[in-house]
């Protein structure tokens, strides 16, 4: 295709005296902007077409008209209808029921980015024809496209007239595992749903659990990308998909949320890929892992089903989750492994086991709690405009009643309050168990706040914003 644009720049330029390249490269622009489904290639013919340096299409050879009906993957936006769209498959999910019908879901990718391509019950059978496996590369003709309502994704759908082909392999397309982000990379763009990968470090022995919807089968599996550790738990008919893992291996799986940096699966997600990593490298990760970090703990917080660790090394301030109960107490001093310094995040909060954490009885070394305490003056006087794990306080001067707000990940509840000191009011904001405990503390009563983090607010306005462990005391 480089090829192609190359040579009808050449005869416009050569037809057209006067156009500059820098000219014509505006002109390009301008229509890729206008017709974002087309490609450079589309985008240059249109313009030599006005020009009229072709005299028809017949000149531009077929493969070139071919492409230039294919819209970019990265392009696509809701509400499109007769979409062209081509990539490479790296999930096959399904088929599966939903409801009285059958539903299948592709995942497809090319280099400008991802979809999901769904098919429901007669179209099933047409693509099960074509045995389509992952690593194909296959094009979709005729088809529309909706946005999906919990993420904002585009979502390409089959209709009546749709029709799915196999195309020839291509080597110059990327592999199915490039489509597939590392726990680093999520944990840096922050909460959402995505495809990740990582190596499988441990995976529990199955429980039974007795819910209030009855018994439920679970397992704990551990992953790391060597630079990140994330702890995931797999519920009910999800276990089948995981239990015969072993550790050695790298596993792909769709469809996980991240949220509040801990991650979780969804009823969409599935067990794509494994590819065996061998023992060699999970060693070398442990290795890695099982460097020791001193720190002293700040706070701690029994809640019902986990503890939470806020502790420090004297630089850093970060989160401990353990799902046991720990006989540690504020003050004490730990040693943590799995904590690793070259973490490309700034901060996250850290799954960990019992066994990871060992209390130190005798500190030979002595570590300084940094401060975190930030005046309400300096953050209305946007002197603090950003920050993460700092400490507020202030009299709570007033609050909203608790609203329900749906959100992508479902109904959740929120409360705004403001928090005064003196003449200065800083807006506040806390979500699910953190608005409740903010809406059960009675107006005028005077409260420190840990471990918040200070956003902008679509205005530029600084917020106090409550994470999941942020802590409330009163004064």
């Amino acid at each position: 295709m480089e090829e192609e644009y190359r040579r009808l720049m050449a005869r416009i330029l050569k037809a057209v005296p006067g156009l500059t390249i820098e000219e014509l490269e505006a002109l390009v622009n301008e229509k890729v902007k206008t017709h974002p489904y087309l490609n450079k290639v589309g985008a240059i013919l249109l313009v030599a077409e006005e020009l009229n340096v072709l005299e028809s299409r017949e000149e531009v050879p077929e493969e070139v008209l071919e492409e230039l009906a294919y819209a970019r993957i990265g392009d696509l936006v809701p509400g499109l209808s007769n979409v062209y769209v081509r990539g490479v498959v790296y999930a096959v999910i399904g088929p599966r029921a939903a409801g009285e019908h059958r539903l299948l879901r592709l995942k497809i990718g090319d280099r400008s980015g991802v979809t999901e391509v769904y098919a429901w019950n007669e179209k099933i059978d047409e693509i099960s024809k074509l045995s389509i496996k992952i690593g194909d590369n296959i094009a979709i003709i005729n088809a529309y496209t909706k946005e999906r309502i919990e993420t904002g994704t585009v979502e390409v759908h089959l209709g009546r007239n749709s029709i799915v082909k196999k195309l020839p392999q291509d080597s110059s397309q990327p592999q199915p595992h490039s489509f597939y982000k590392t726990l680093t990379q999520v944990m840096e763009e922050g909460d959402g749903v995505y495809d990740i990968r990582g190596y499988l470090i441990s995976i529990s022995e199955e429980k039974k659990l007795l819910t209030r919807y009855g018994e439920a089968s679970i397992i704990e599996i551990t992953l790391s990308d060597g630079s990140s550790l994330a702890k995931i738990t797999v519920w009910r008919d999800m276990v089948d998909q995981f239990k015969n893992l072993s550790p050695g291996m790298e596993i792909f799986i769709t469809d996980v949320r991240l949220e509040d940096n801990k991650f979780y699966l969804t009823s969409r997600s599935t067990l794509s890929m494994i590819h065996e990593a061998g023992l060699e490298k999970i060693k070398e990760i442990k290795e890695k892992l099982g460097e020791k970090k001193i720190a002293r703990i700040i706070d701690i917080e029994a809640l019902p089903n986990y503890t939470i660790i806020t502790a420090t090394d004297g630089v850093k301030i970060f989160q401990l989750t353990c799902r046991e109960e720990l006989d540690l107490k504020p003050g004490e001093y730990v040693e943590v492994y799995g904590i690793v310094d070259d973490m490309r995040t700034p901060r996250r909060m850290i799954m960990i086991d019992k066994e990871t954490l060992k209390k130190i009885e005798n500190p030979t070394i002595d570590i300084s709690i940094p401060s975190r305490l930030i005046s309400l003056k300096e953050i209305a006087e946007k002197k603090t405009l950003t920050g993460e794990d700092v400490i507020v306080e202030g009299i709570l001067y007033t609050k909203t009643n608790i609203v329900n707000v749906e959100t992508r990940y479902g109904i959740a509840e929120k409360i705004l309050f403001w928090l005064k000191d003196e003449d200065i009011a800083v807006q506040g904001v806390a979500w699910r168990s953190k608005a409740q405990e903010v809406s059960i503390i009675p107006e005028g009563a005077r409260i420190r706040i840990k471990w918040v983090k200070i956003k902008q607010n679509i205005f530029g306005e600084p917020e106090i914003h409550l994470n999941s462990y942020s802590k409330i005391e009163a004064l």
